[in-house]
């Protein structure tokens, strides 16, 4: 609540307030008397101020809307509503207002008068609080965007900080794969060769890409697969069900190998209880779900790489991921980007 409501600036807001209207006043007229009165005015003031900031920020987090004139009618809505309730508490309690109210001419006592002066008082002064508080949160805001960018950019520079670290003249190592897939003479030694090209060209291509279509990446994880089942044979079984439709559709670079690689990674492999992988689309996602069956003997989890992926798609398109963890299945929804 603290967060969302930016209680320590609303305090401090309060308390400045308070302390402008109450104490430096009587300050400057030489004015120290009723020691007690300048107290229970300071109190009154501290919560009324404190009351429209919560009040006010409750309005802003929960009935957003993009209309202008939905904001207006909300804005009023929360105006009206906490001088009314700050009305109603200075009223059960006899609290007496500590701004002066204006007389009747007449010498009457003015009643109608006085509440109108202070209901139009209080509604002013909630007016611009809730403008005070609609600019702090526009601001914090931008700040926070400003620092998400900001580490998006410092992430980018460390991945391809990285990635130049880690590659080691890579246009050589390509291309002498493609020539010891023409100096073999032996048919599954070509073909892997030739899909482990792929899994390279890929990589190649778009390690610095934010964004690729679901049909590149599919291509790209279908070579991957081949060289996990060359490995595991019959003890991983992959099956990919999506609709054309979705072929165009785009998603981060790499997600679905660090998903496929995080099932094999952390479950047990075996000829007689082969490890299933479905990939199918679902609500908008593309779901990688697997059997689960974890390691005992291995440490760690899931939780480093889908951590960094679920970051990315936050910091890259303000997207989540969907993980849901059962007894048998291990499911993970990846949003499309576009």
């Amino acid at each position: 609540m603290s967060d969302r409501y930016h209680l320590k600036a609303g305090i401090l807001f309060a308390v400045a307030i308070a302390l402008l209207v109450t104490v430096v006043p009587r300050i400057i007229r030489l004015d120290l008397e009723q020691p007690l009165v300048v107290v229970i005015n300071f109190i009154y003031l501290l919560f009324t101020f404190l009351f429209y900031w919560l009040t006010h920020h409750f309005f802003l987090l929960h009935l957003r809307t993009g209309l202008p004139a939905n904001r207006a009618i909300r804005a009023m809505i929360s105006i009206v509503l906490s001088v009314a309730v700050i009305g109603a508490i200075a009223w059960g309690l006899k609290i007496a207002s500590p701004f002066p109210i204006l007389k009747n001419p007449d010498g009457l006592p003015g009643r109608g008068q006085a509440f109108f002066v202070r209901a139009f008082r209080g509604l002013i002064v909630s007016a611009l609080t809730y403008f005070a508080v609609y600019y702090y949160r526009l601001q914090a805001m931008l700040q926070r965007t400003r620092l998400e960018n900001e580490q998006l950019k410092q992430e980018n520079l460390q991945a391809q900080l990285a990635s130049l670290r880690e590659q080691i003249s890579p246009h050589f190592l390509f291309n002498s794969l493609n020539t010891l897939s023409t100096l073999s003479h032996e048919e599954a030694v070509k073909e892997y060769i030739l899909k482990l090209s792929e899994v390279y060209r890929y990589v190649l291509h778009y390690h610095e890409q934010n964004t690729v279509p679901v049909q590149e990446e599919l291509a790209f994880i279908r070579s991957y697969i081949f060289i996990l089942q060359s490995r595991f044979e019959e003890g991983l079984r992959v099956n990919i069900r999506l609709d054309p439709g979705c072929l165009h559709r785009k998603i981060l670079p790499f997600a679905l190998q660090l998903l496929v690689e995080n099932a094999v990674k952390h479950n047990i492999i075996s000829y007689t209880e082969p490890l299933v992988i479905d990939i199918y689309h679902q609500d908008g996602s593309l779901v990688v779900e697997n059997d689960l069956r974890p390691r005992v003997n291995l440490t760690g989890g899931y939780s480093t790489g889908l951590h960094n992926l679920a970051k990315r798609y936050r910091l890259t398109a303000g997207k989540e991921v969907r993980i849901t963890r059962e007894t048998l299945k291990f499911k993970v929804q990846i949003p499309f980007l576009v």
